[in-house]
């Protein structure tokens, strides 16, 4: 799924940057990208894009660890405000690519520019399936950094006595169900039904996923419905998933604890609205946990899935989305050797060693995609998604087969509908003339 425009844009930016350099965005970034020179005793320093800000903290700690034994120094760069695939052209054009990224859809743009770490140590264990994404021609380019789910995260405790009892959430799997469930929070004192998170990554990547993934169970025939959506052959307004994907959209916004203002949440209300009590669902993932955790830490949280109907029968009504987010990513073109291997030290540091393990569980909160972790999640929010996977009620992230802009596009007409300034033929007509938009 190469774009073609946007390899045409980045490799121009990249010429102009040859010719002329280019301003890095701080000096941090500078300095993280500069190799200790051979035979000087001094540090290797690499840099790390991190795209997940909910686990900048407890990724620094992990980093710290690492640095501290193999003298490695390690400068993190976050996205600030943008998204990965805008950070990143940006930062090889100015001649200062990030050591490691975390990249997602964005590989196809930047494949070229990576290394091969098809023989690195970590391979052995990866589970079967997980590095299908970034394979290219035999070889890898990528190591998987965790499976991730989402849907309606649940604070139990609320939820019991919401039902006045022991919740189950096999009990929601329609909208009736939801709304029932919804209603029944909003009858609480001092509680609202649901905190909507409105980043457009949130509502453009995650909450998008359920109307393309639910289109059939059939991977040939959901796969091509995103190209029958970009060859203009789909109607929204007849697209029955749509419809009901859209129905539950409603639900958020007639019960959303912001409605008043539903665009000026930031990330952080939201771990401190479900954990503290204050709204019974929160639409968020389970790297969300750390943060709960941290308020709540005796806390129980589960996952209900996005209906898509009002028959549970209905594929993707019990089924929640879970896939690989995102994989780590080493850089070839301008990053130097030293720089490529304490780059790979670190990424199996991360996933063989004792200490790297017990980060990657209980620090960053990853459910590990390799057969030989020692330390395995606990937290019950992880073992509702393991809960999921064993009884095979996943659904595919087809997000990760978006275009590079596809979510900021989405996100951004969500946020929109969201906020009332479009109405449904709006939304429509937006998401229909992004998809024919599209160019291969």
């Amino acid at each position: 799924m190469k774009k073609l425009l946007s390899l045409l844009v980045l490799m121009a930016l990249l010429t102009l940057a040859a010719c002329g350099g280019g301003d890095t965005d701080s000096t941090s970034e500078q300095e993280g990208n500069t190799g200790a020179a051979e035979g000087s005793g001094k540090a290797t320093e690499i840099s790390i894009l991190l795209g997940k800000p909910e686990i900048a903290k407890q990724f620094d700690a992990a980093i710290a660890e690492f640095s501290a034994e193999n003298n490695v120094k390690v400068t993190v760069i976050p996205l600030a405000g943008s998204n990965a695939y805008e950070r990143m052209t940006s930062l090889y054009a100015s001649g200062n690519a990030p050591t490691i990224m975390m990249m997602g859809s964005e590989f196809d743009v930047f494949q070229e520019n990576l290394l091969d770490l098809s023989n690195e140590p970590w391979m052995e264990t990866v589970q079967e399936g997980m590095v299908d994404f970034v394979t290219v021609d035999d070889s890898v380019y990528g190591q998987p950094l965790t499976v991730e789910a989402f849907g309606f995260i649940y604070n139990k405790a609320v939820l019991d006595q919401a039902v006045g009892g022991d919740f189950d959430p096999a009990t929601v799997r329609t909208h009736d169900q939801l709304k029932e469930l919804l209603e029944s929070l909003e009858a609480l004192e001092g509680v609202d039904p649901i905190h909507v998170s409105p980043m457009d990554w949130s509502l453009g990547a995650h909450f998008t996923n359920p109307l393309f993934a639910a289109q059939s169970s059939d991977r040939d025939e959901r796969h091509q419905f995103l190209q029958d959506i970009k060859d203009g052959n789909v109607s929204l307004a007849d697209n029955d998933v749509f419809q009901g994907w859209l129905t539950t959209m409603d639900l958020m916004k007639e019960y959303n604890s912001a409605k008043n203002s539903p665009l000026a949440p930031q990330y952080d209300d939201g771990p401190l609205a479900l954990a503290g009590g204050k709204v019974g669902l929160w639409f968020m993932g389970n790297w969300a946990y750390p943060q709960l955790a941290e308020i709540d830490p005796e806390g129980e949280y589960g996952f209900l899935p996005v209906p898509i109907s009002n028959d549970a029968s209905d594929y993707g009504n019990s089924e929640i989305s879970v896939g690989v987010p995102s994989y780590w990513v080493v850089d070839a073109a301008q990053s130097t050797e030293a720089q490529q291997e304490a780059a790979k030290a670190f990424l199996n540091w991360l996933v063989a060693s004792e200490e790297g393990q017990e980060h990657y569980v209980n620090g960053l909160n990853l459910i590990p995609v390799f057969d030989n972790f020692q330390v395995l999640p606990e937290d019950s929010l992880s073992l509702s998604v393991l809960g999921y996977m064993e009884g095979n009620n996943t659904l595919e992230w087809v997000n990760t087969y978006y275009p590079a802009d596809g979510f900021p596009a989405m996100g951004a007409s969500l946020q929109k509908y969201l906020s009332d300034n479009i109405d449904e033929a709006g939304l429509i007509n937006e998401f229909e003339s992004y998809w024919q938009s599209v160019k291969e």
